[in-house]
């Protein structure tokens, strides 16, 4: 690379990170913010309208897997132009109809689709496309992407709510994201990295040397990298133990995320402070995510994942025996690594155990495995205290699945490689690194 120019792997992470952001963040961050006043203008129950959510999500599990092999296949930049049509033309919709019923059908079939064409499925299946020496930290930087979106849509949903009303404030957040979509499409996001393409990040030479070939393709830095279809990912052992781990412990962060604020008010603190402590906890999650995304280049993957299952192990333990005020914020500030880390582990351990070029396809399946642990998860949750008037049955809970889903990652092991296809892999990655 000539001095003073830049990887323009840079840029597309800059883009993937912008639109992974914006639609997380104008979707499953604001979704509560419409409560009261879609309730009261529609005449609808609050149970009724959580049925969105729950509708967004199990259309998430349909959606992955078919925007995965979409984008394996076709250049990202069409998939997300029409996503981004999509995006902009459900919520605006939305906002213009008064039926609960046509309302849940499409946030339940459309907008889960738009969501994982211009979210966090399209953005890390081109960052992983796009880096191979620096995967981990550029996985770590896009991660906090959904953190970034959240703080900045809440407030911002909130103002044109109060400005607008409930309708206009969603029709806006609808074009607006909408635009921006389709700016990065045309301008900022590519599909992969070329031979010629400046920088040194793929080590193009180096790679097919280790691969046991001359060449590879000028358009695909991963062609050396073995093709998983669908039969094959299904029927791989490490599929099932990084969904069953994995999936464990998002459901358990997905569940005491719902359920924090609440068991914080149930033990004697104002709502106000409440407030504080989880912005705490949300910023050393943020800090989790890089932290997370530089180890993984540098440390073996199952022993990073046990660091954020035990991270939250531990948080869960400090919530059990209640303590003191001063100890529970540095708690959650030093132990909110564990929410901040799960979802840069699970990116880089997906890309070590399957590589790029069959990356969207692989995490699209394990997102239909994943989905149901957190609405089981916050189900459970819920049961619990109405039948027991407290959480702490459901964290201990929790930290026994924390250790299972420890135990589950350490059995993962690299699939060998055969002679005729494939990358022979490295003896980082048989320990789970990535190659630096």
């Amino acid at each position: 690379m000539k001095l003073g120019q830049v990887y323009p792997g840079w840029s597309v992470l800059a883009g993937s990170f912008v639109c992974a952001a914006l639609a997380i963040g104008f979707t499953s961050y604001i979704y509560g913010m419409f409560t009261l006043p879609v309730t009261e203008d529609l005449g609808i129950s609050r149970s009724t309208f959580n049925n969105g959510m729950i509708g967004l999500i199990i259309g998430g599990a349909i959606a992955s897997p078919v925007i995965g092999k979409l984008l394996d296949h076709f250049p990202v930049r069409w998939i997300m132009v029409g996503c981004a049509l999509a995006f902009g033309g459900t919520l605006m919709t939305v906002s213009r109809i008064d039926s609960p019923w046509l309302m849940l059908l499409m946030i339940t079939t459309l907008l889960p689709f738009s969501t994982a064409g211009c979210g966090v499925l399209g953005a890390n299946t081109v960052v992983v496309r796009w880096f191979k020496k620096r995967r981990g930290r550029a996985l770590g930087v896009l991660s906090l992407s959904t953190s970034v979106g959240g703080f900045i849509a809440q407030p911002l949903t909130a103002f044109l709510i109060e400005t607008v009303g409930w309708r206009d404030a969603l029709f806006l957040i609808g074009l607006g994201p909408m635009v921006i979509f389709l700016l990065m499409a045309a301008f900022v996001v590519r599909d992969r990295p070329t031979e010629h393409t400046p920088g040194g990040e793929q080590e193009f030479g180096r790679s097919s040397a280790v691969a046991g070939v001359e060449d590879e393709s000028e358009t695909d830095f991963s062609a050396a990298e073995k093709l998983w279809t669908a039969r094959d990912i299904i029927r791989s052992r490490n599929f099932w133990l990084v969904s069953l781990g994995i999936g464990l412990l998002f459901g358990i962060d997905q569940a005491v995320l719902l359920s924090q604020v609440p068991f914080f008010q149930d033990a004697g603190y104002e709502l106000q402070l409440v407030s504080v402590l989880v912005a705490v906890k949300a910023i050393s999650a943020v800090g989790g995510k890089l932290i997370v995304g530089y180890l993984a280049d540098k440390v073996d993957l199952r022993v990073v994942f046990a660091c954020v299952a035990g991270c939250n192990a531990l948080l869960l333990s400090v919530y059990i025996i209640q303590p003191s005020l001063w100890f529970l914020f540095a708690s959650v500030t030093l132990l909110g690594i564990a929410v901040g880390g799960v979802f840069p582990a699970w990116s880089t351990i997906l890309a070590w155990l399957f590589g790029a070029r069959s990356y969207g396809t692989v995490m699209g399946l394990m997102a239909v495995i994943m989905q149901p642990f957190a609405m089981v998860a916050m189900r459970f949750i819920g049961q619990v205290y109405d039948q027991t008037g407290t959480y702490i049955p459901a964290f201990t809970t929790f930290i026994v699945l924390d250790v299972v889903a420890m135990m589950l990652i350490f059995m993962v092991r690299p699939d060998p490689v055969d002679d005729s296809g494939q990358s022979i892999q490295s003896e980082q990655d048989v320990q789970g690194r990535s190659p630096v």
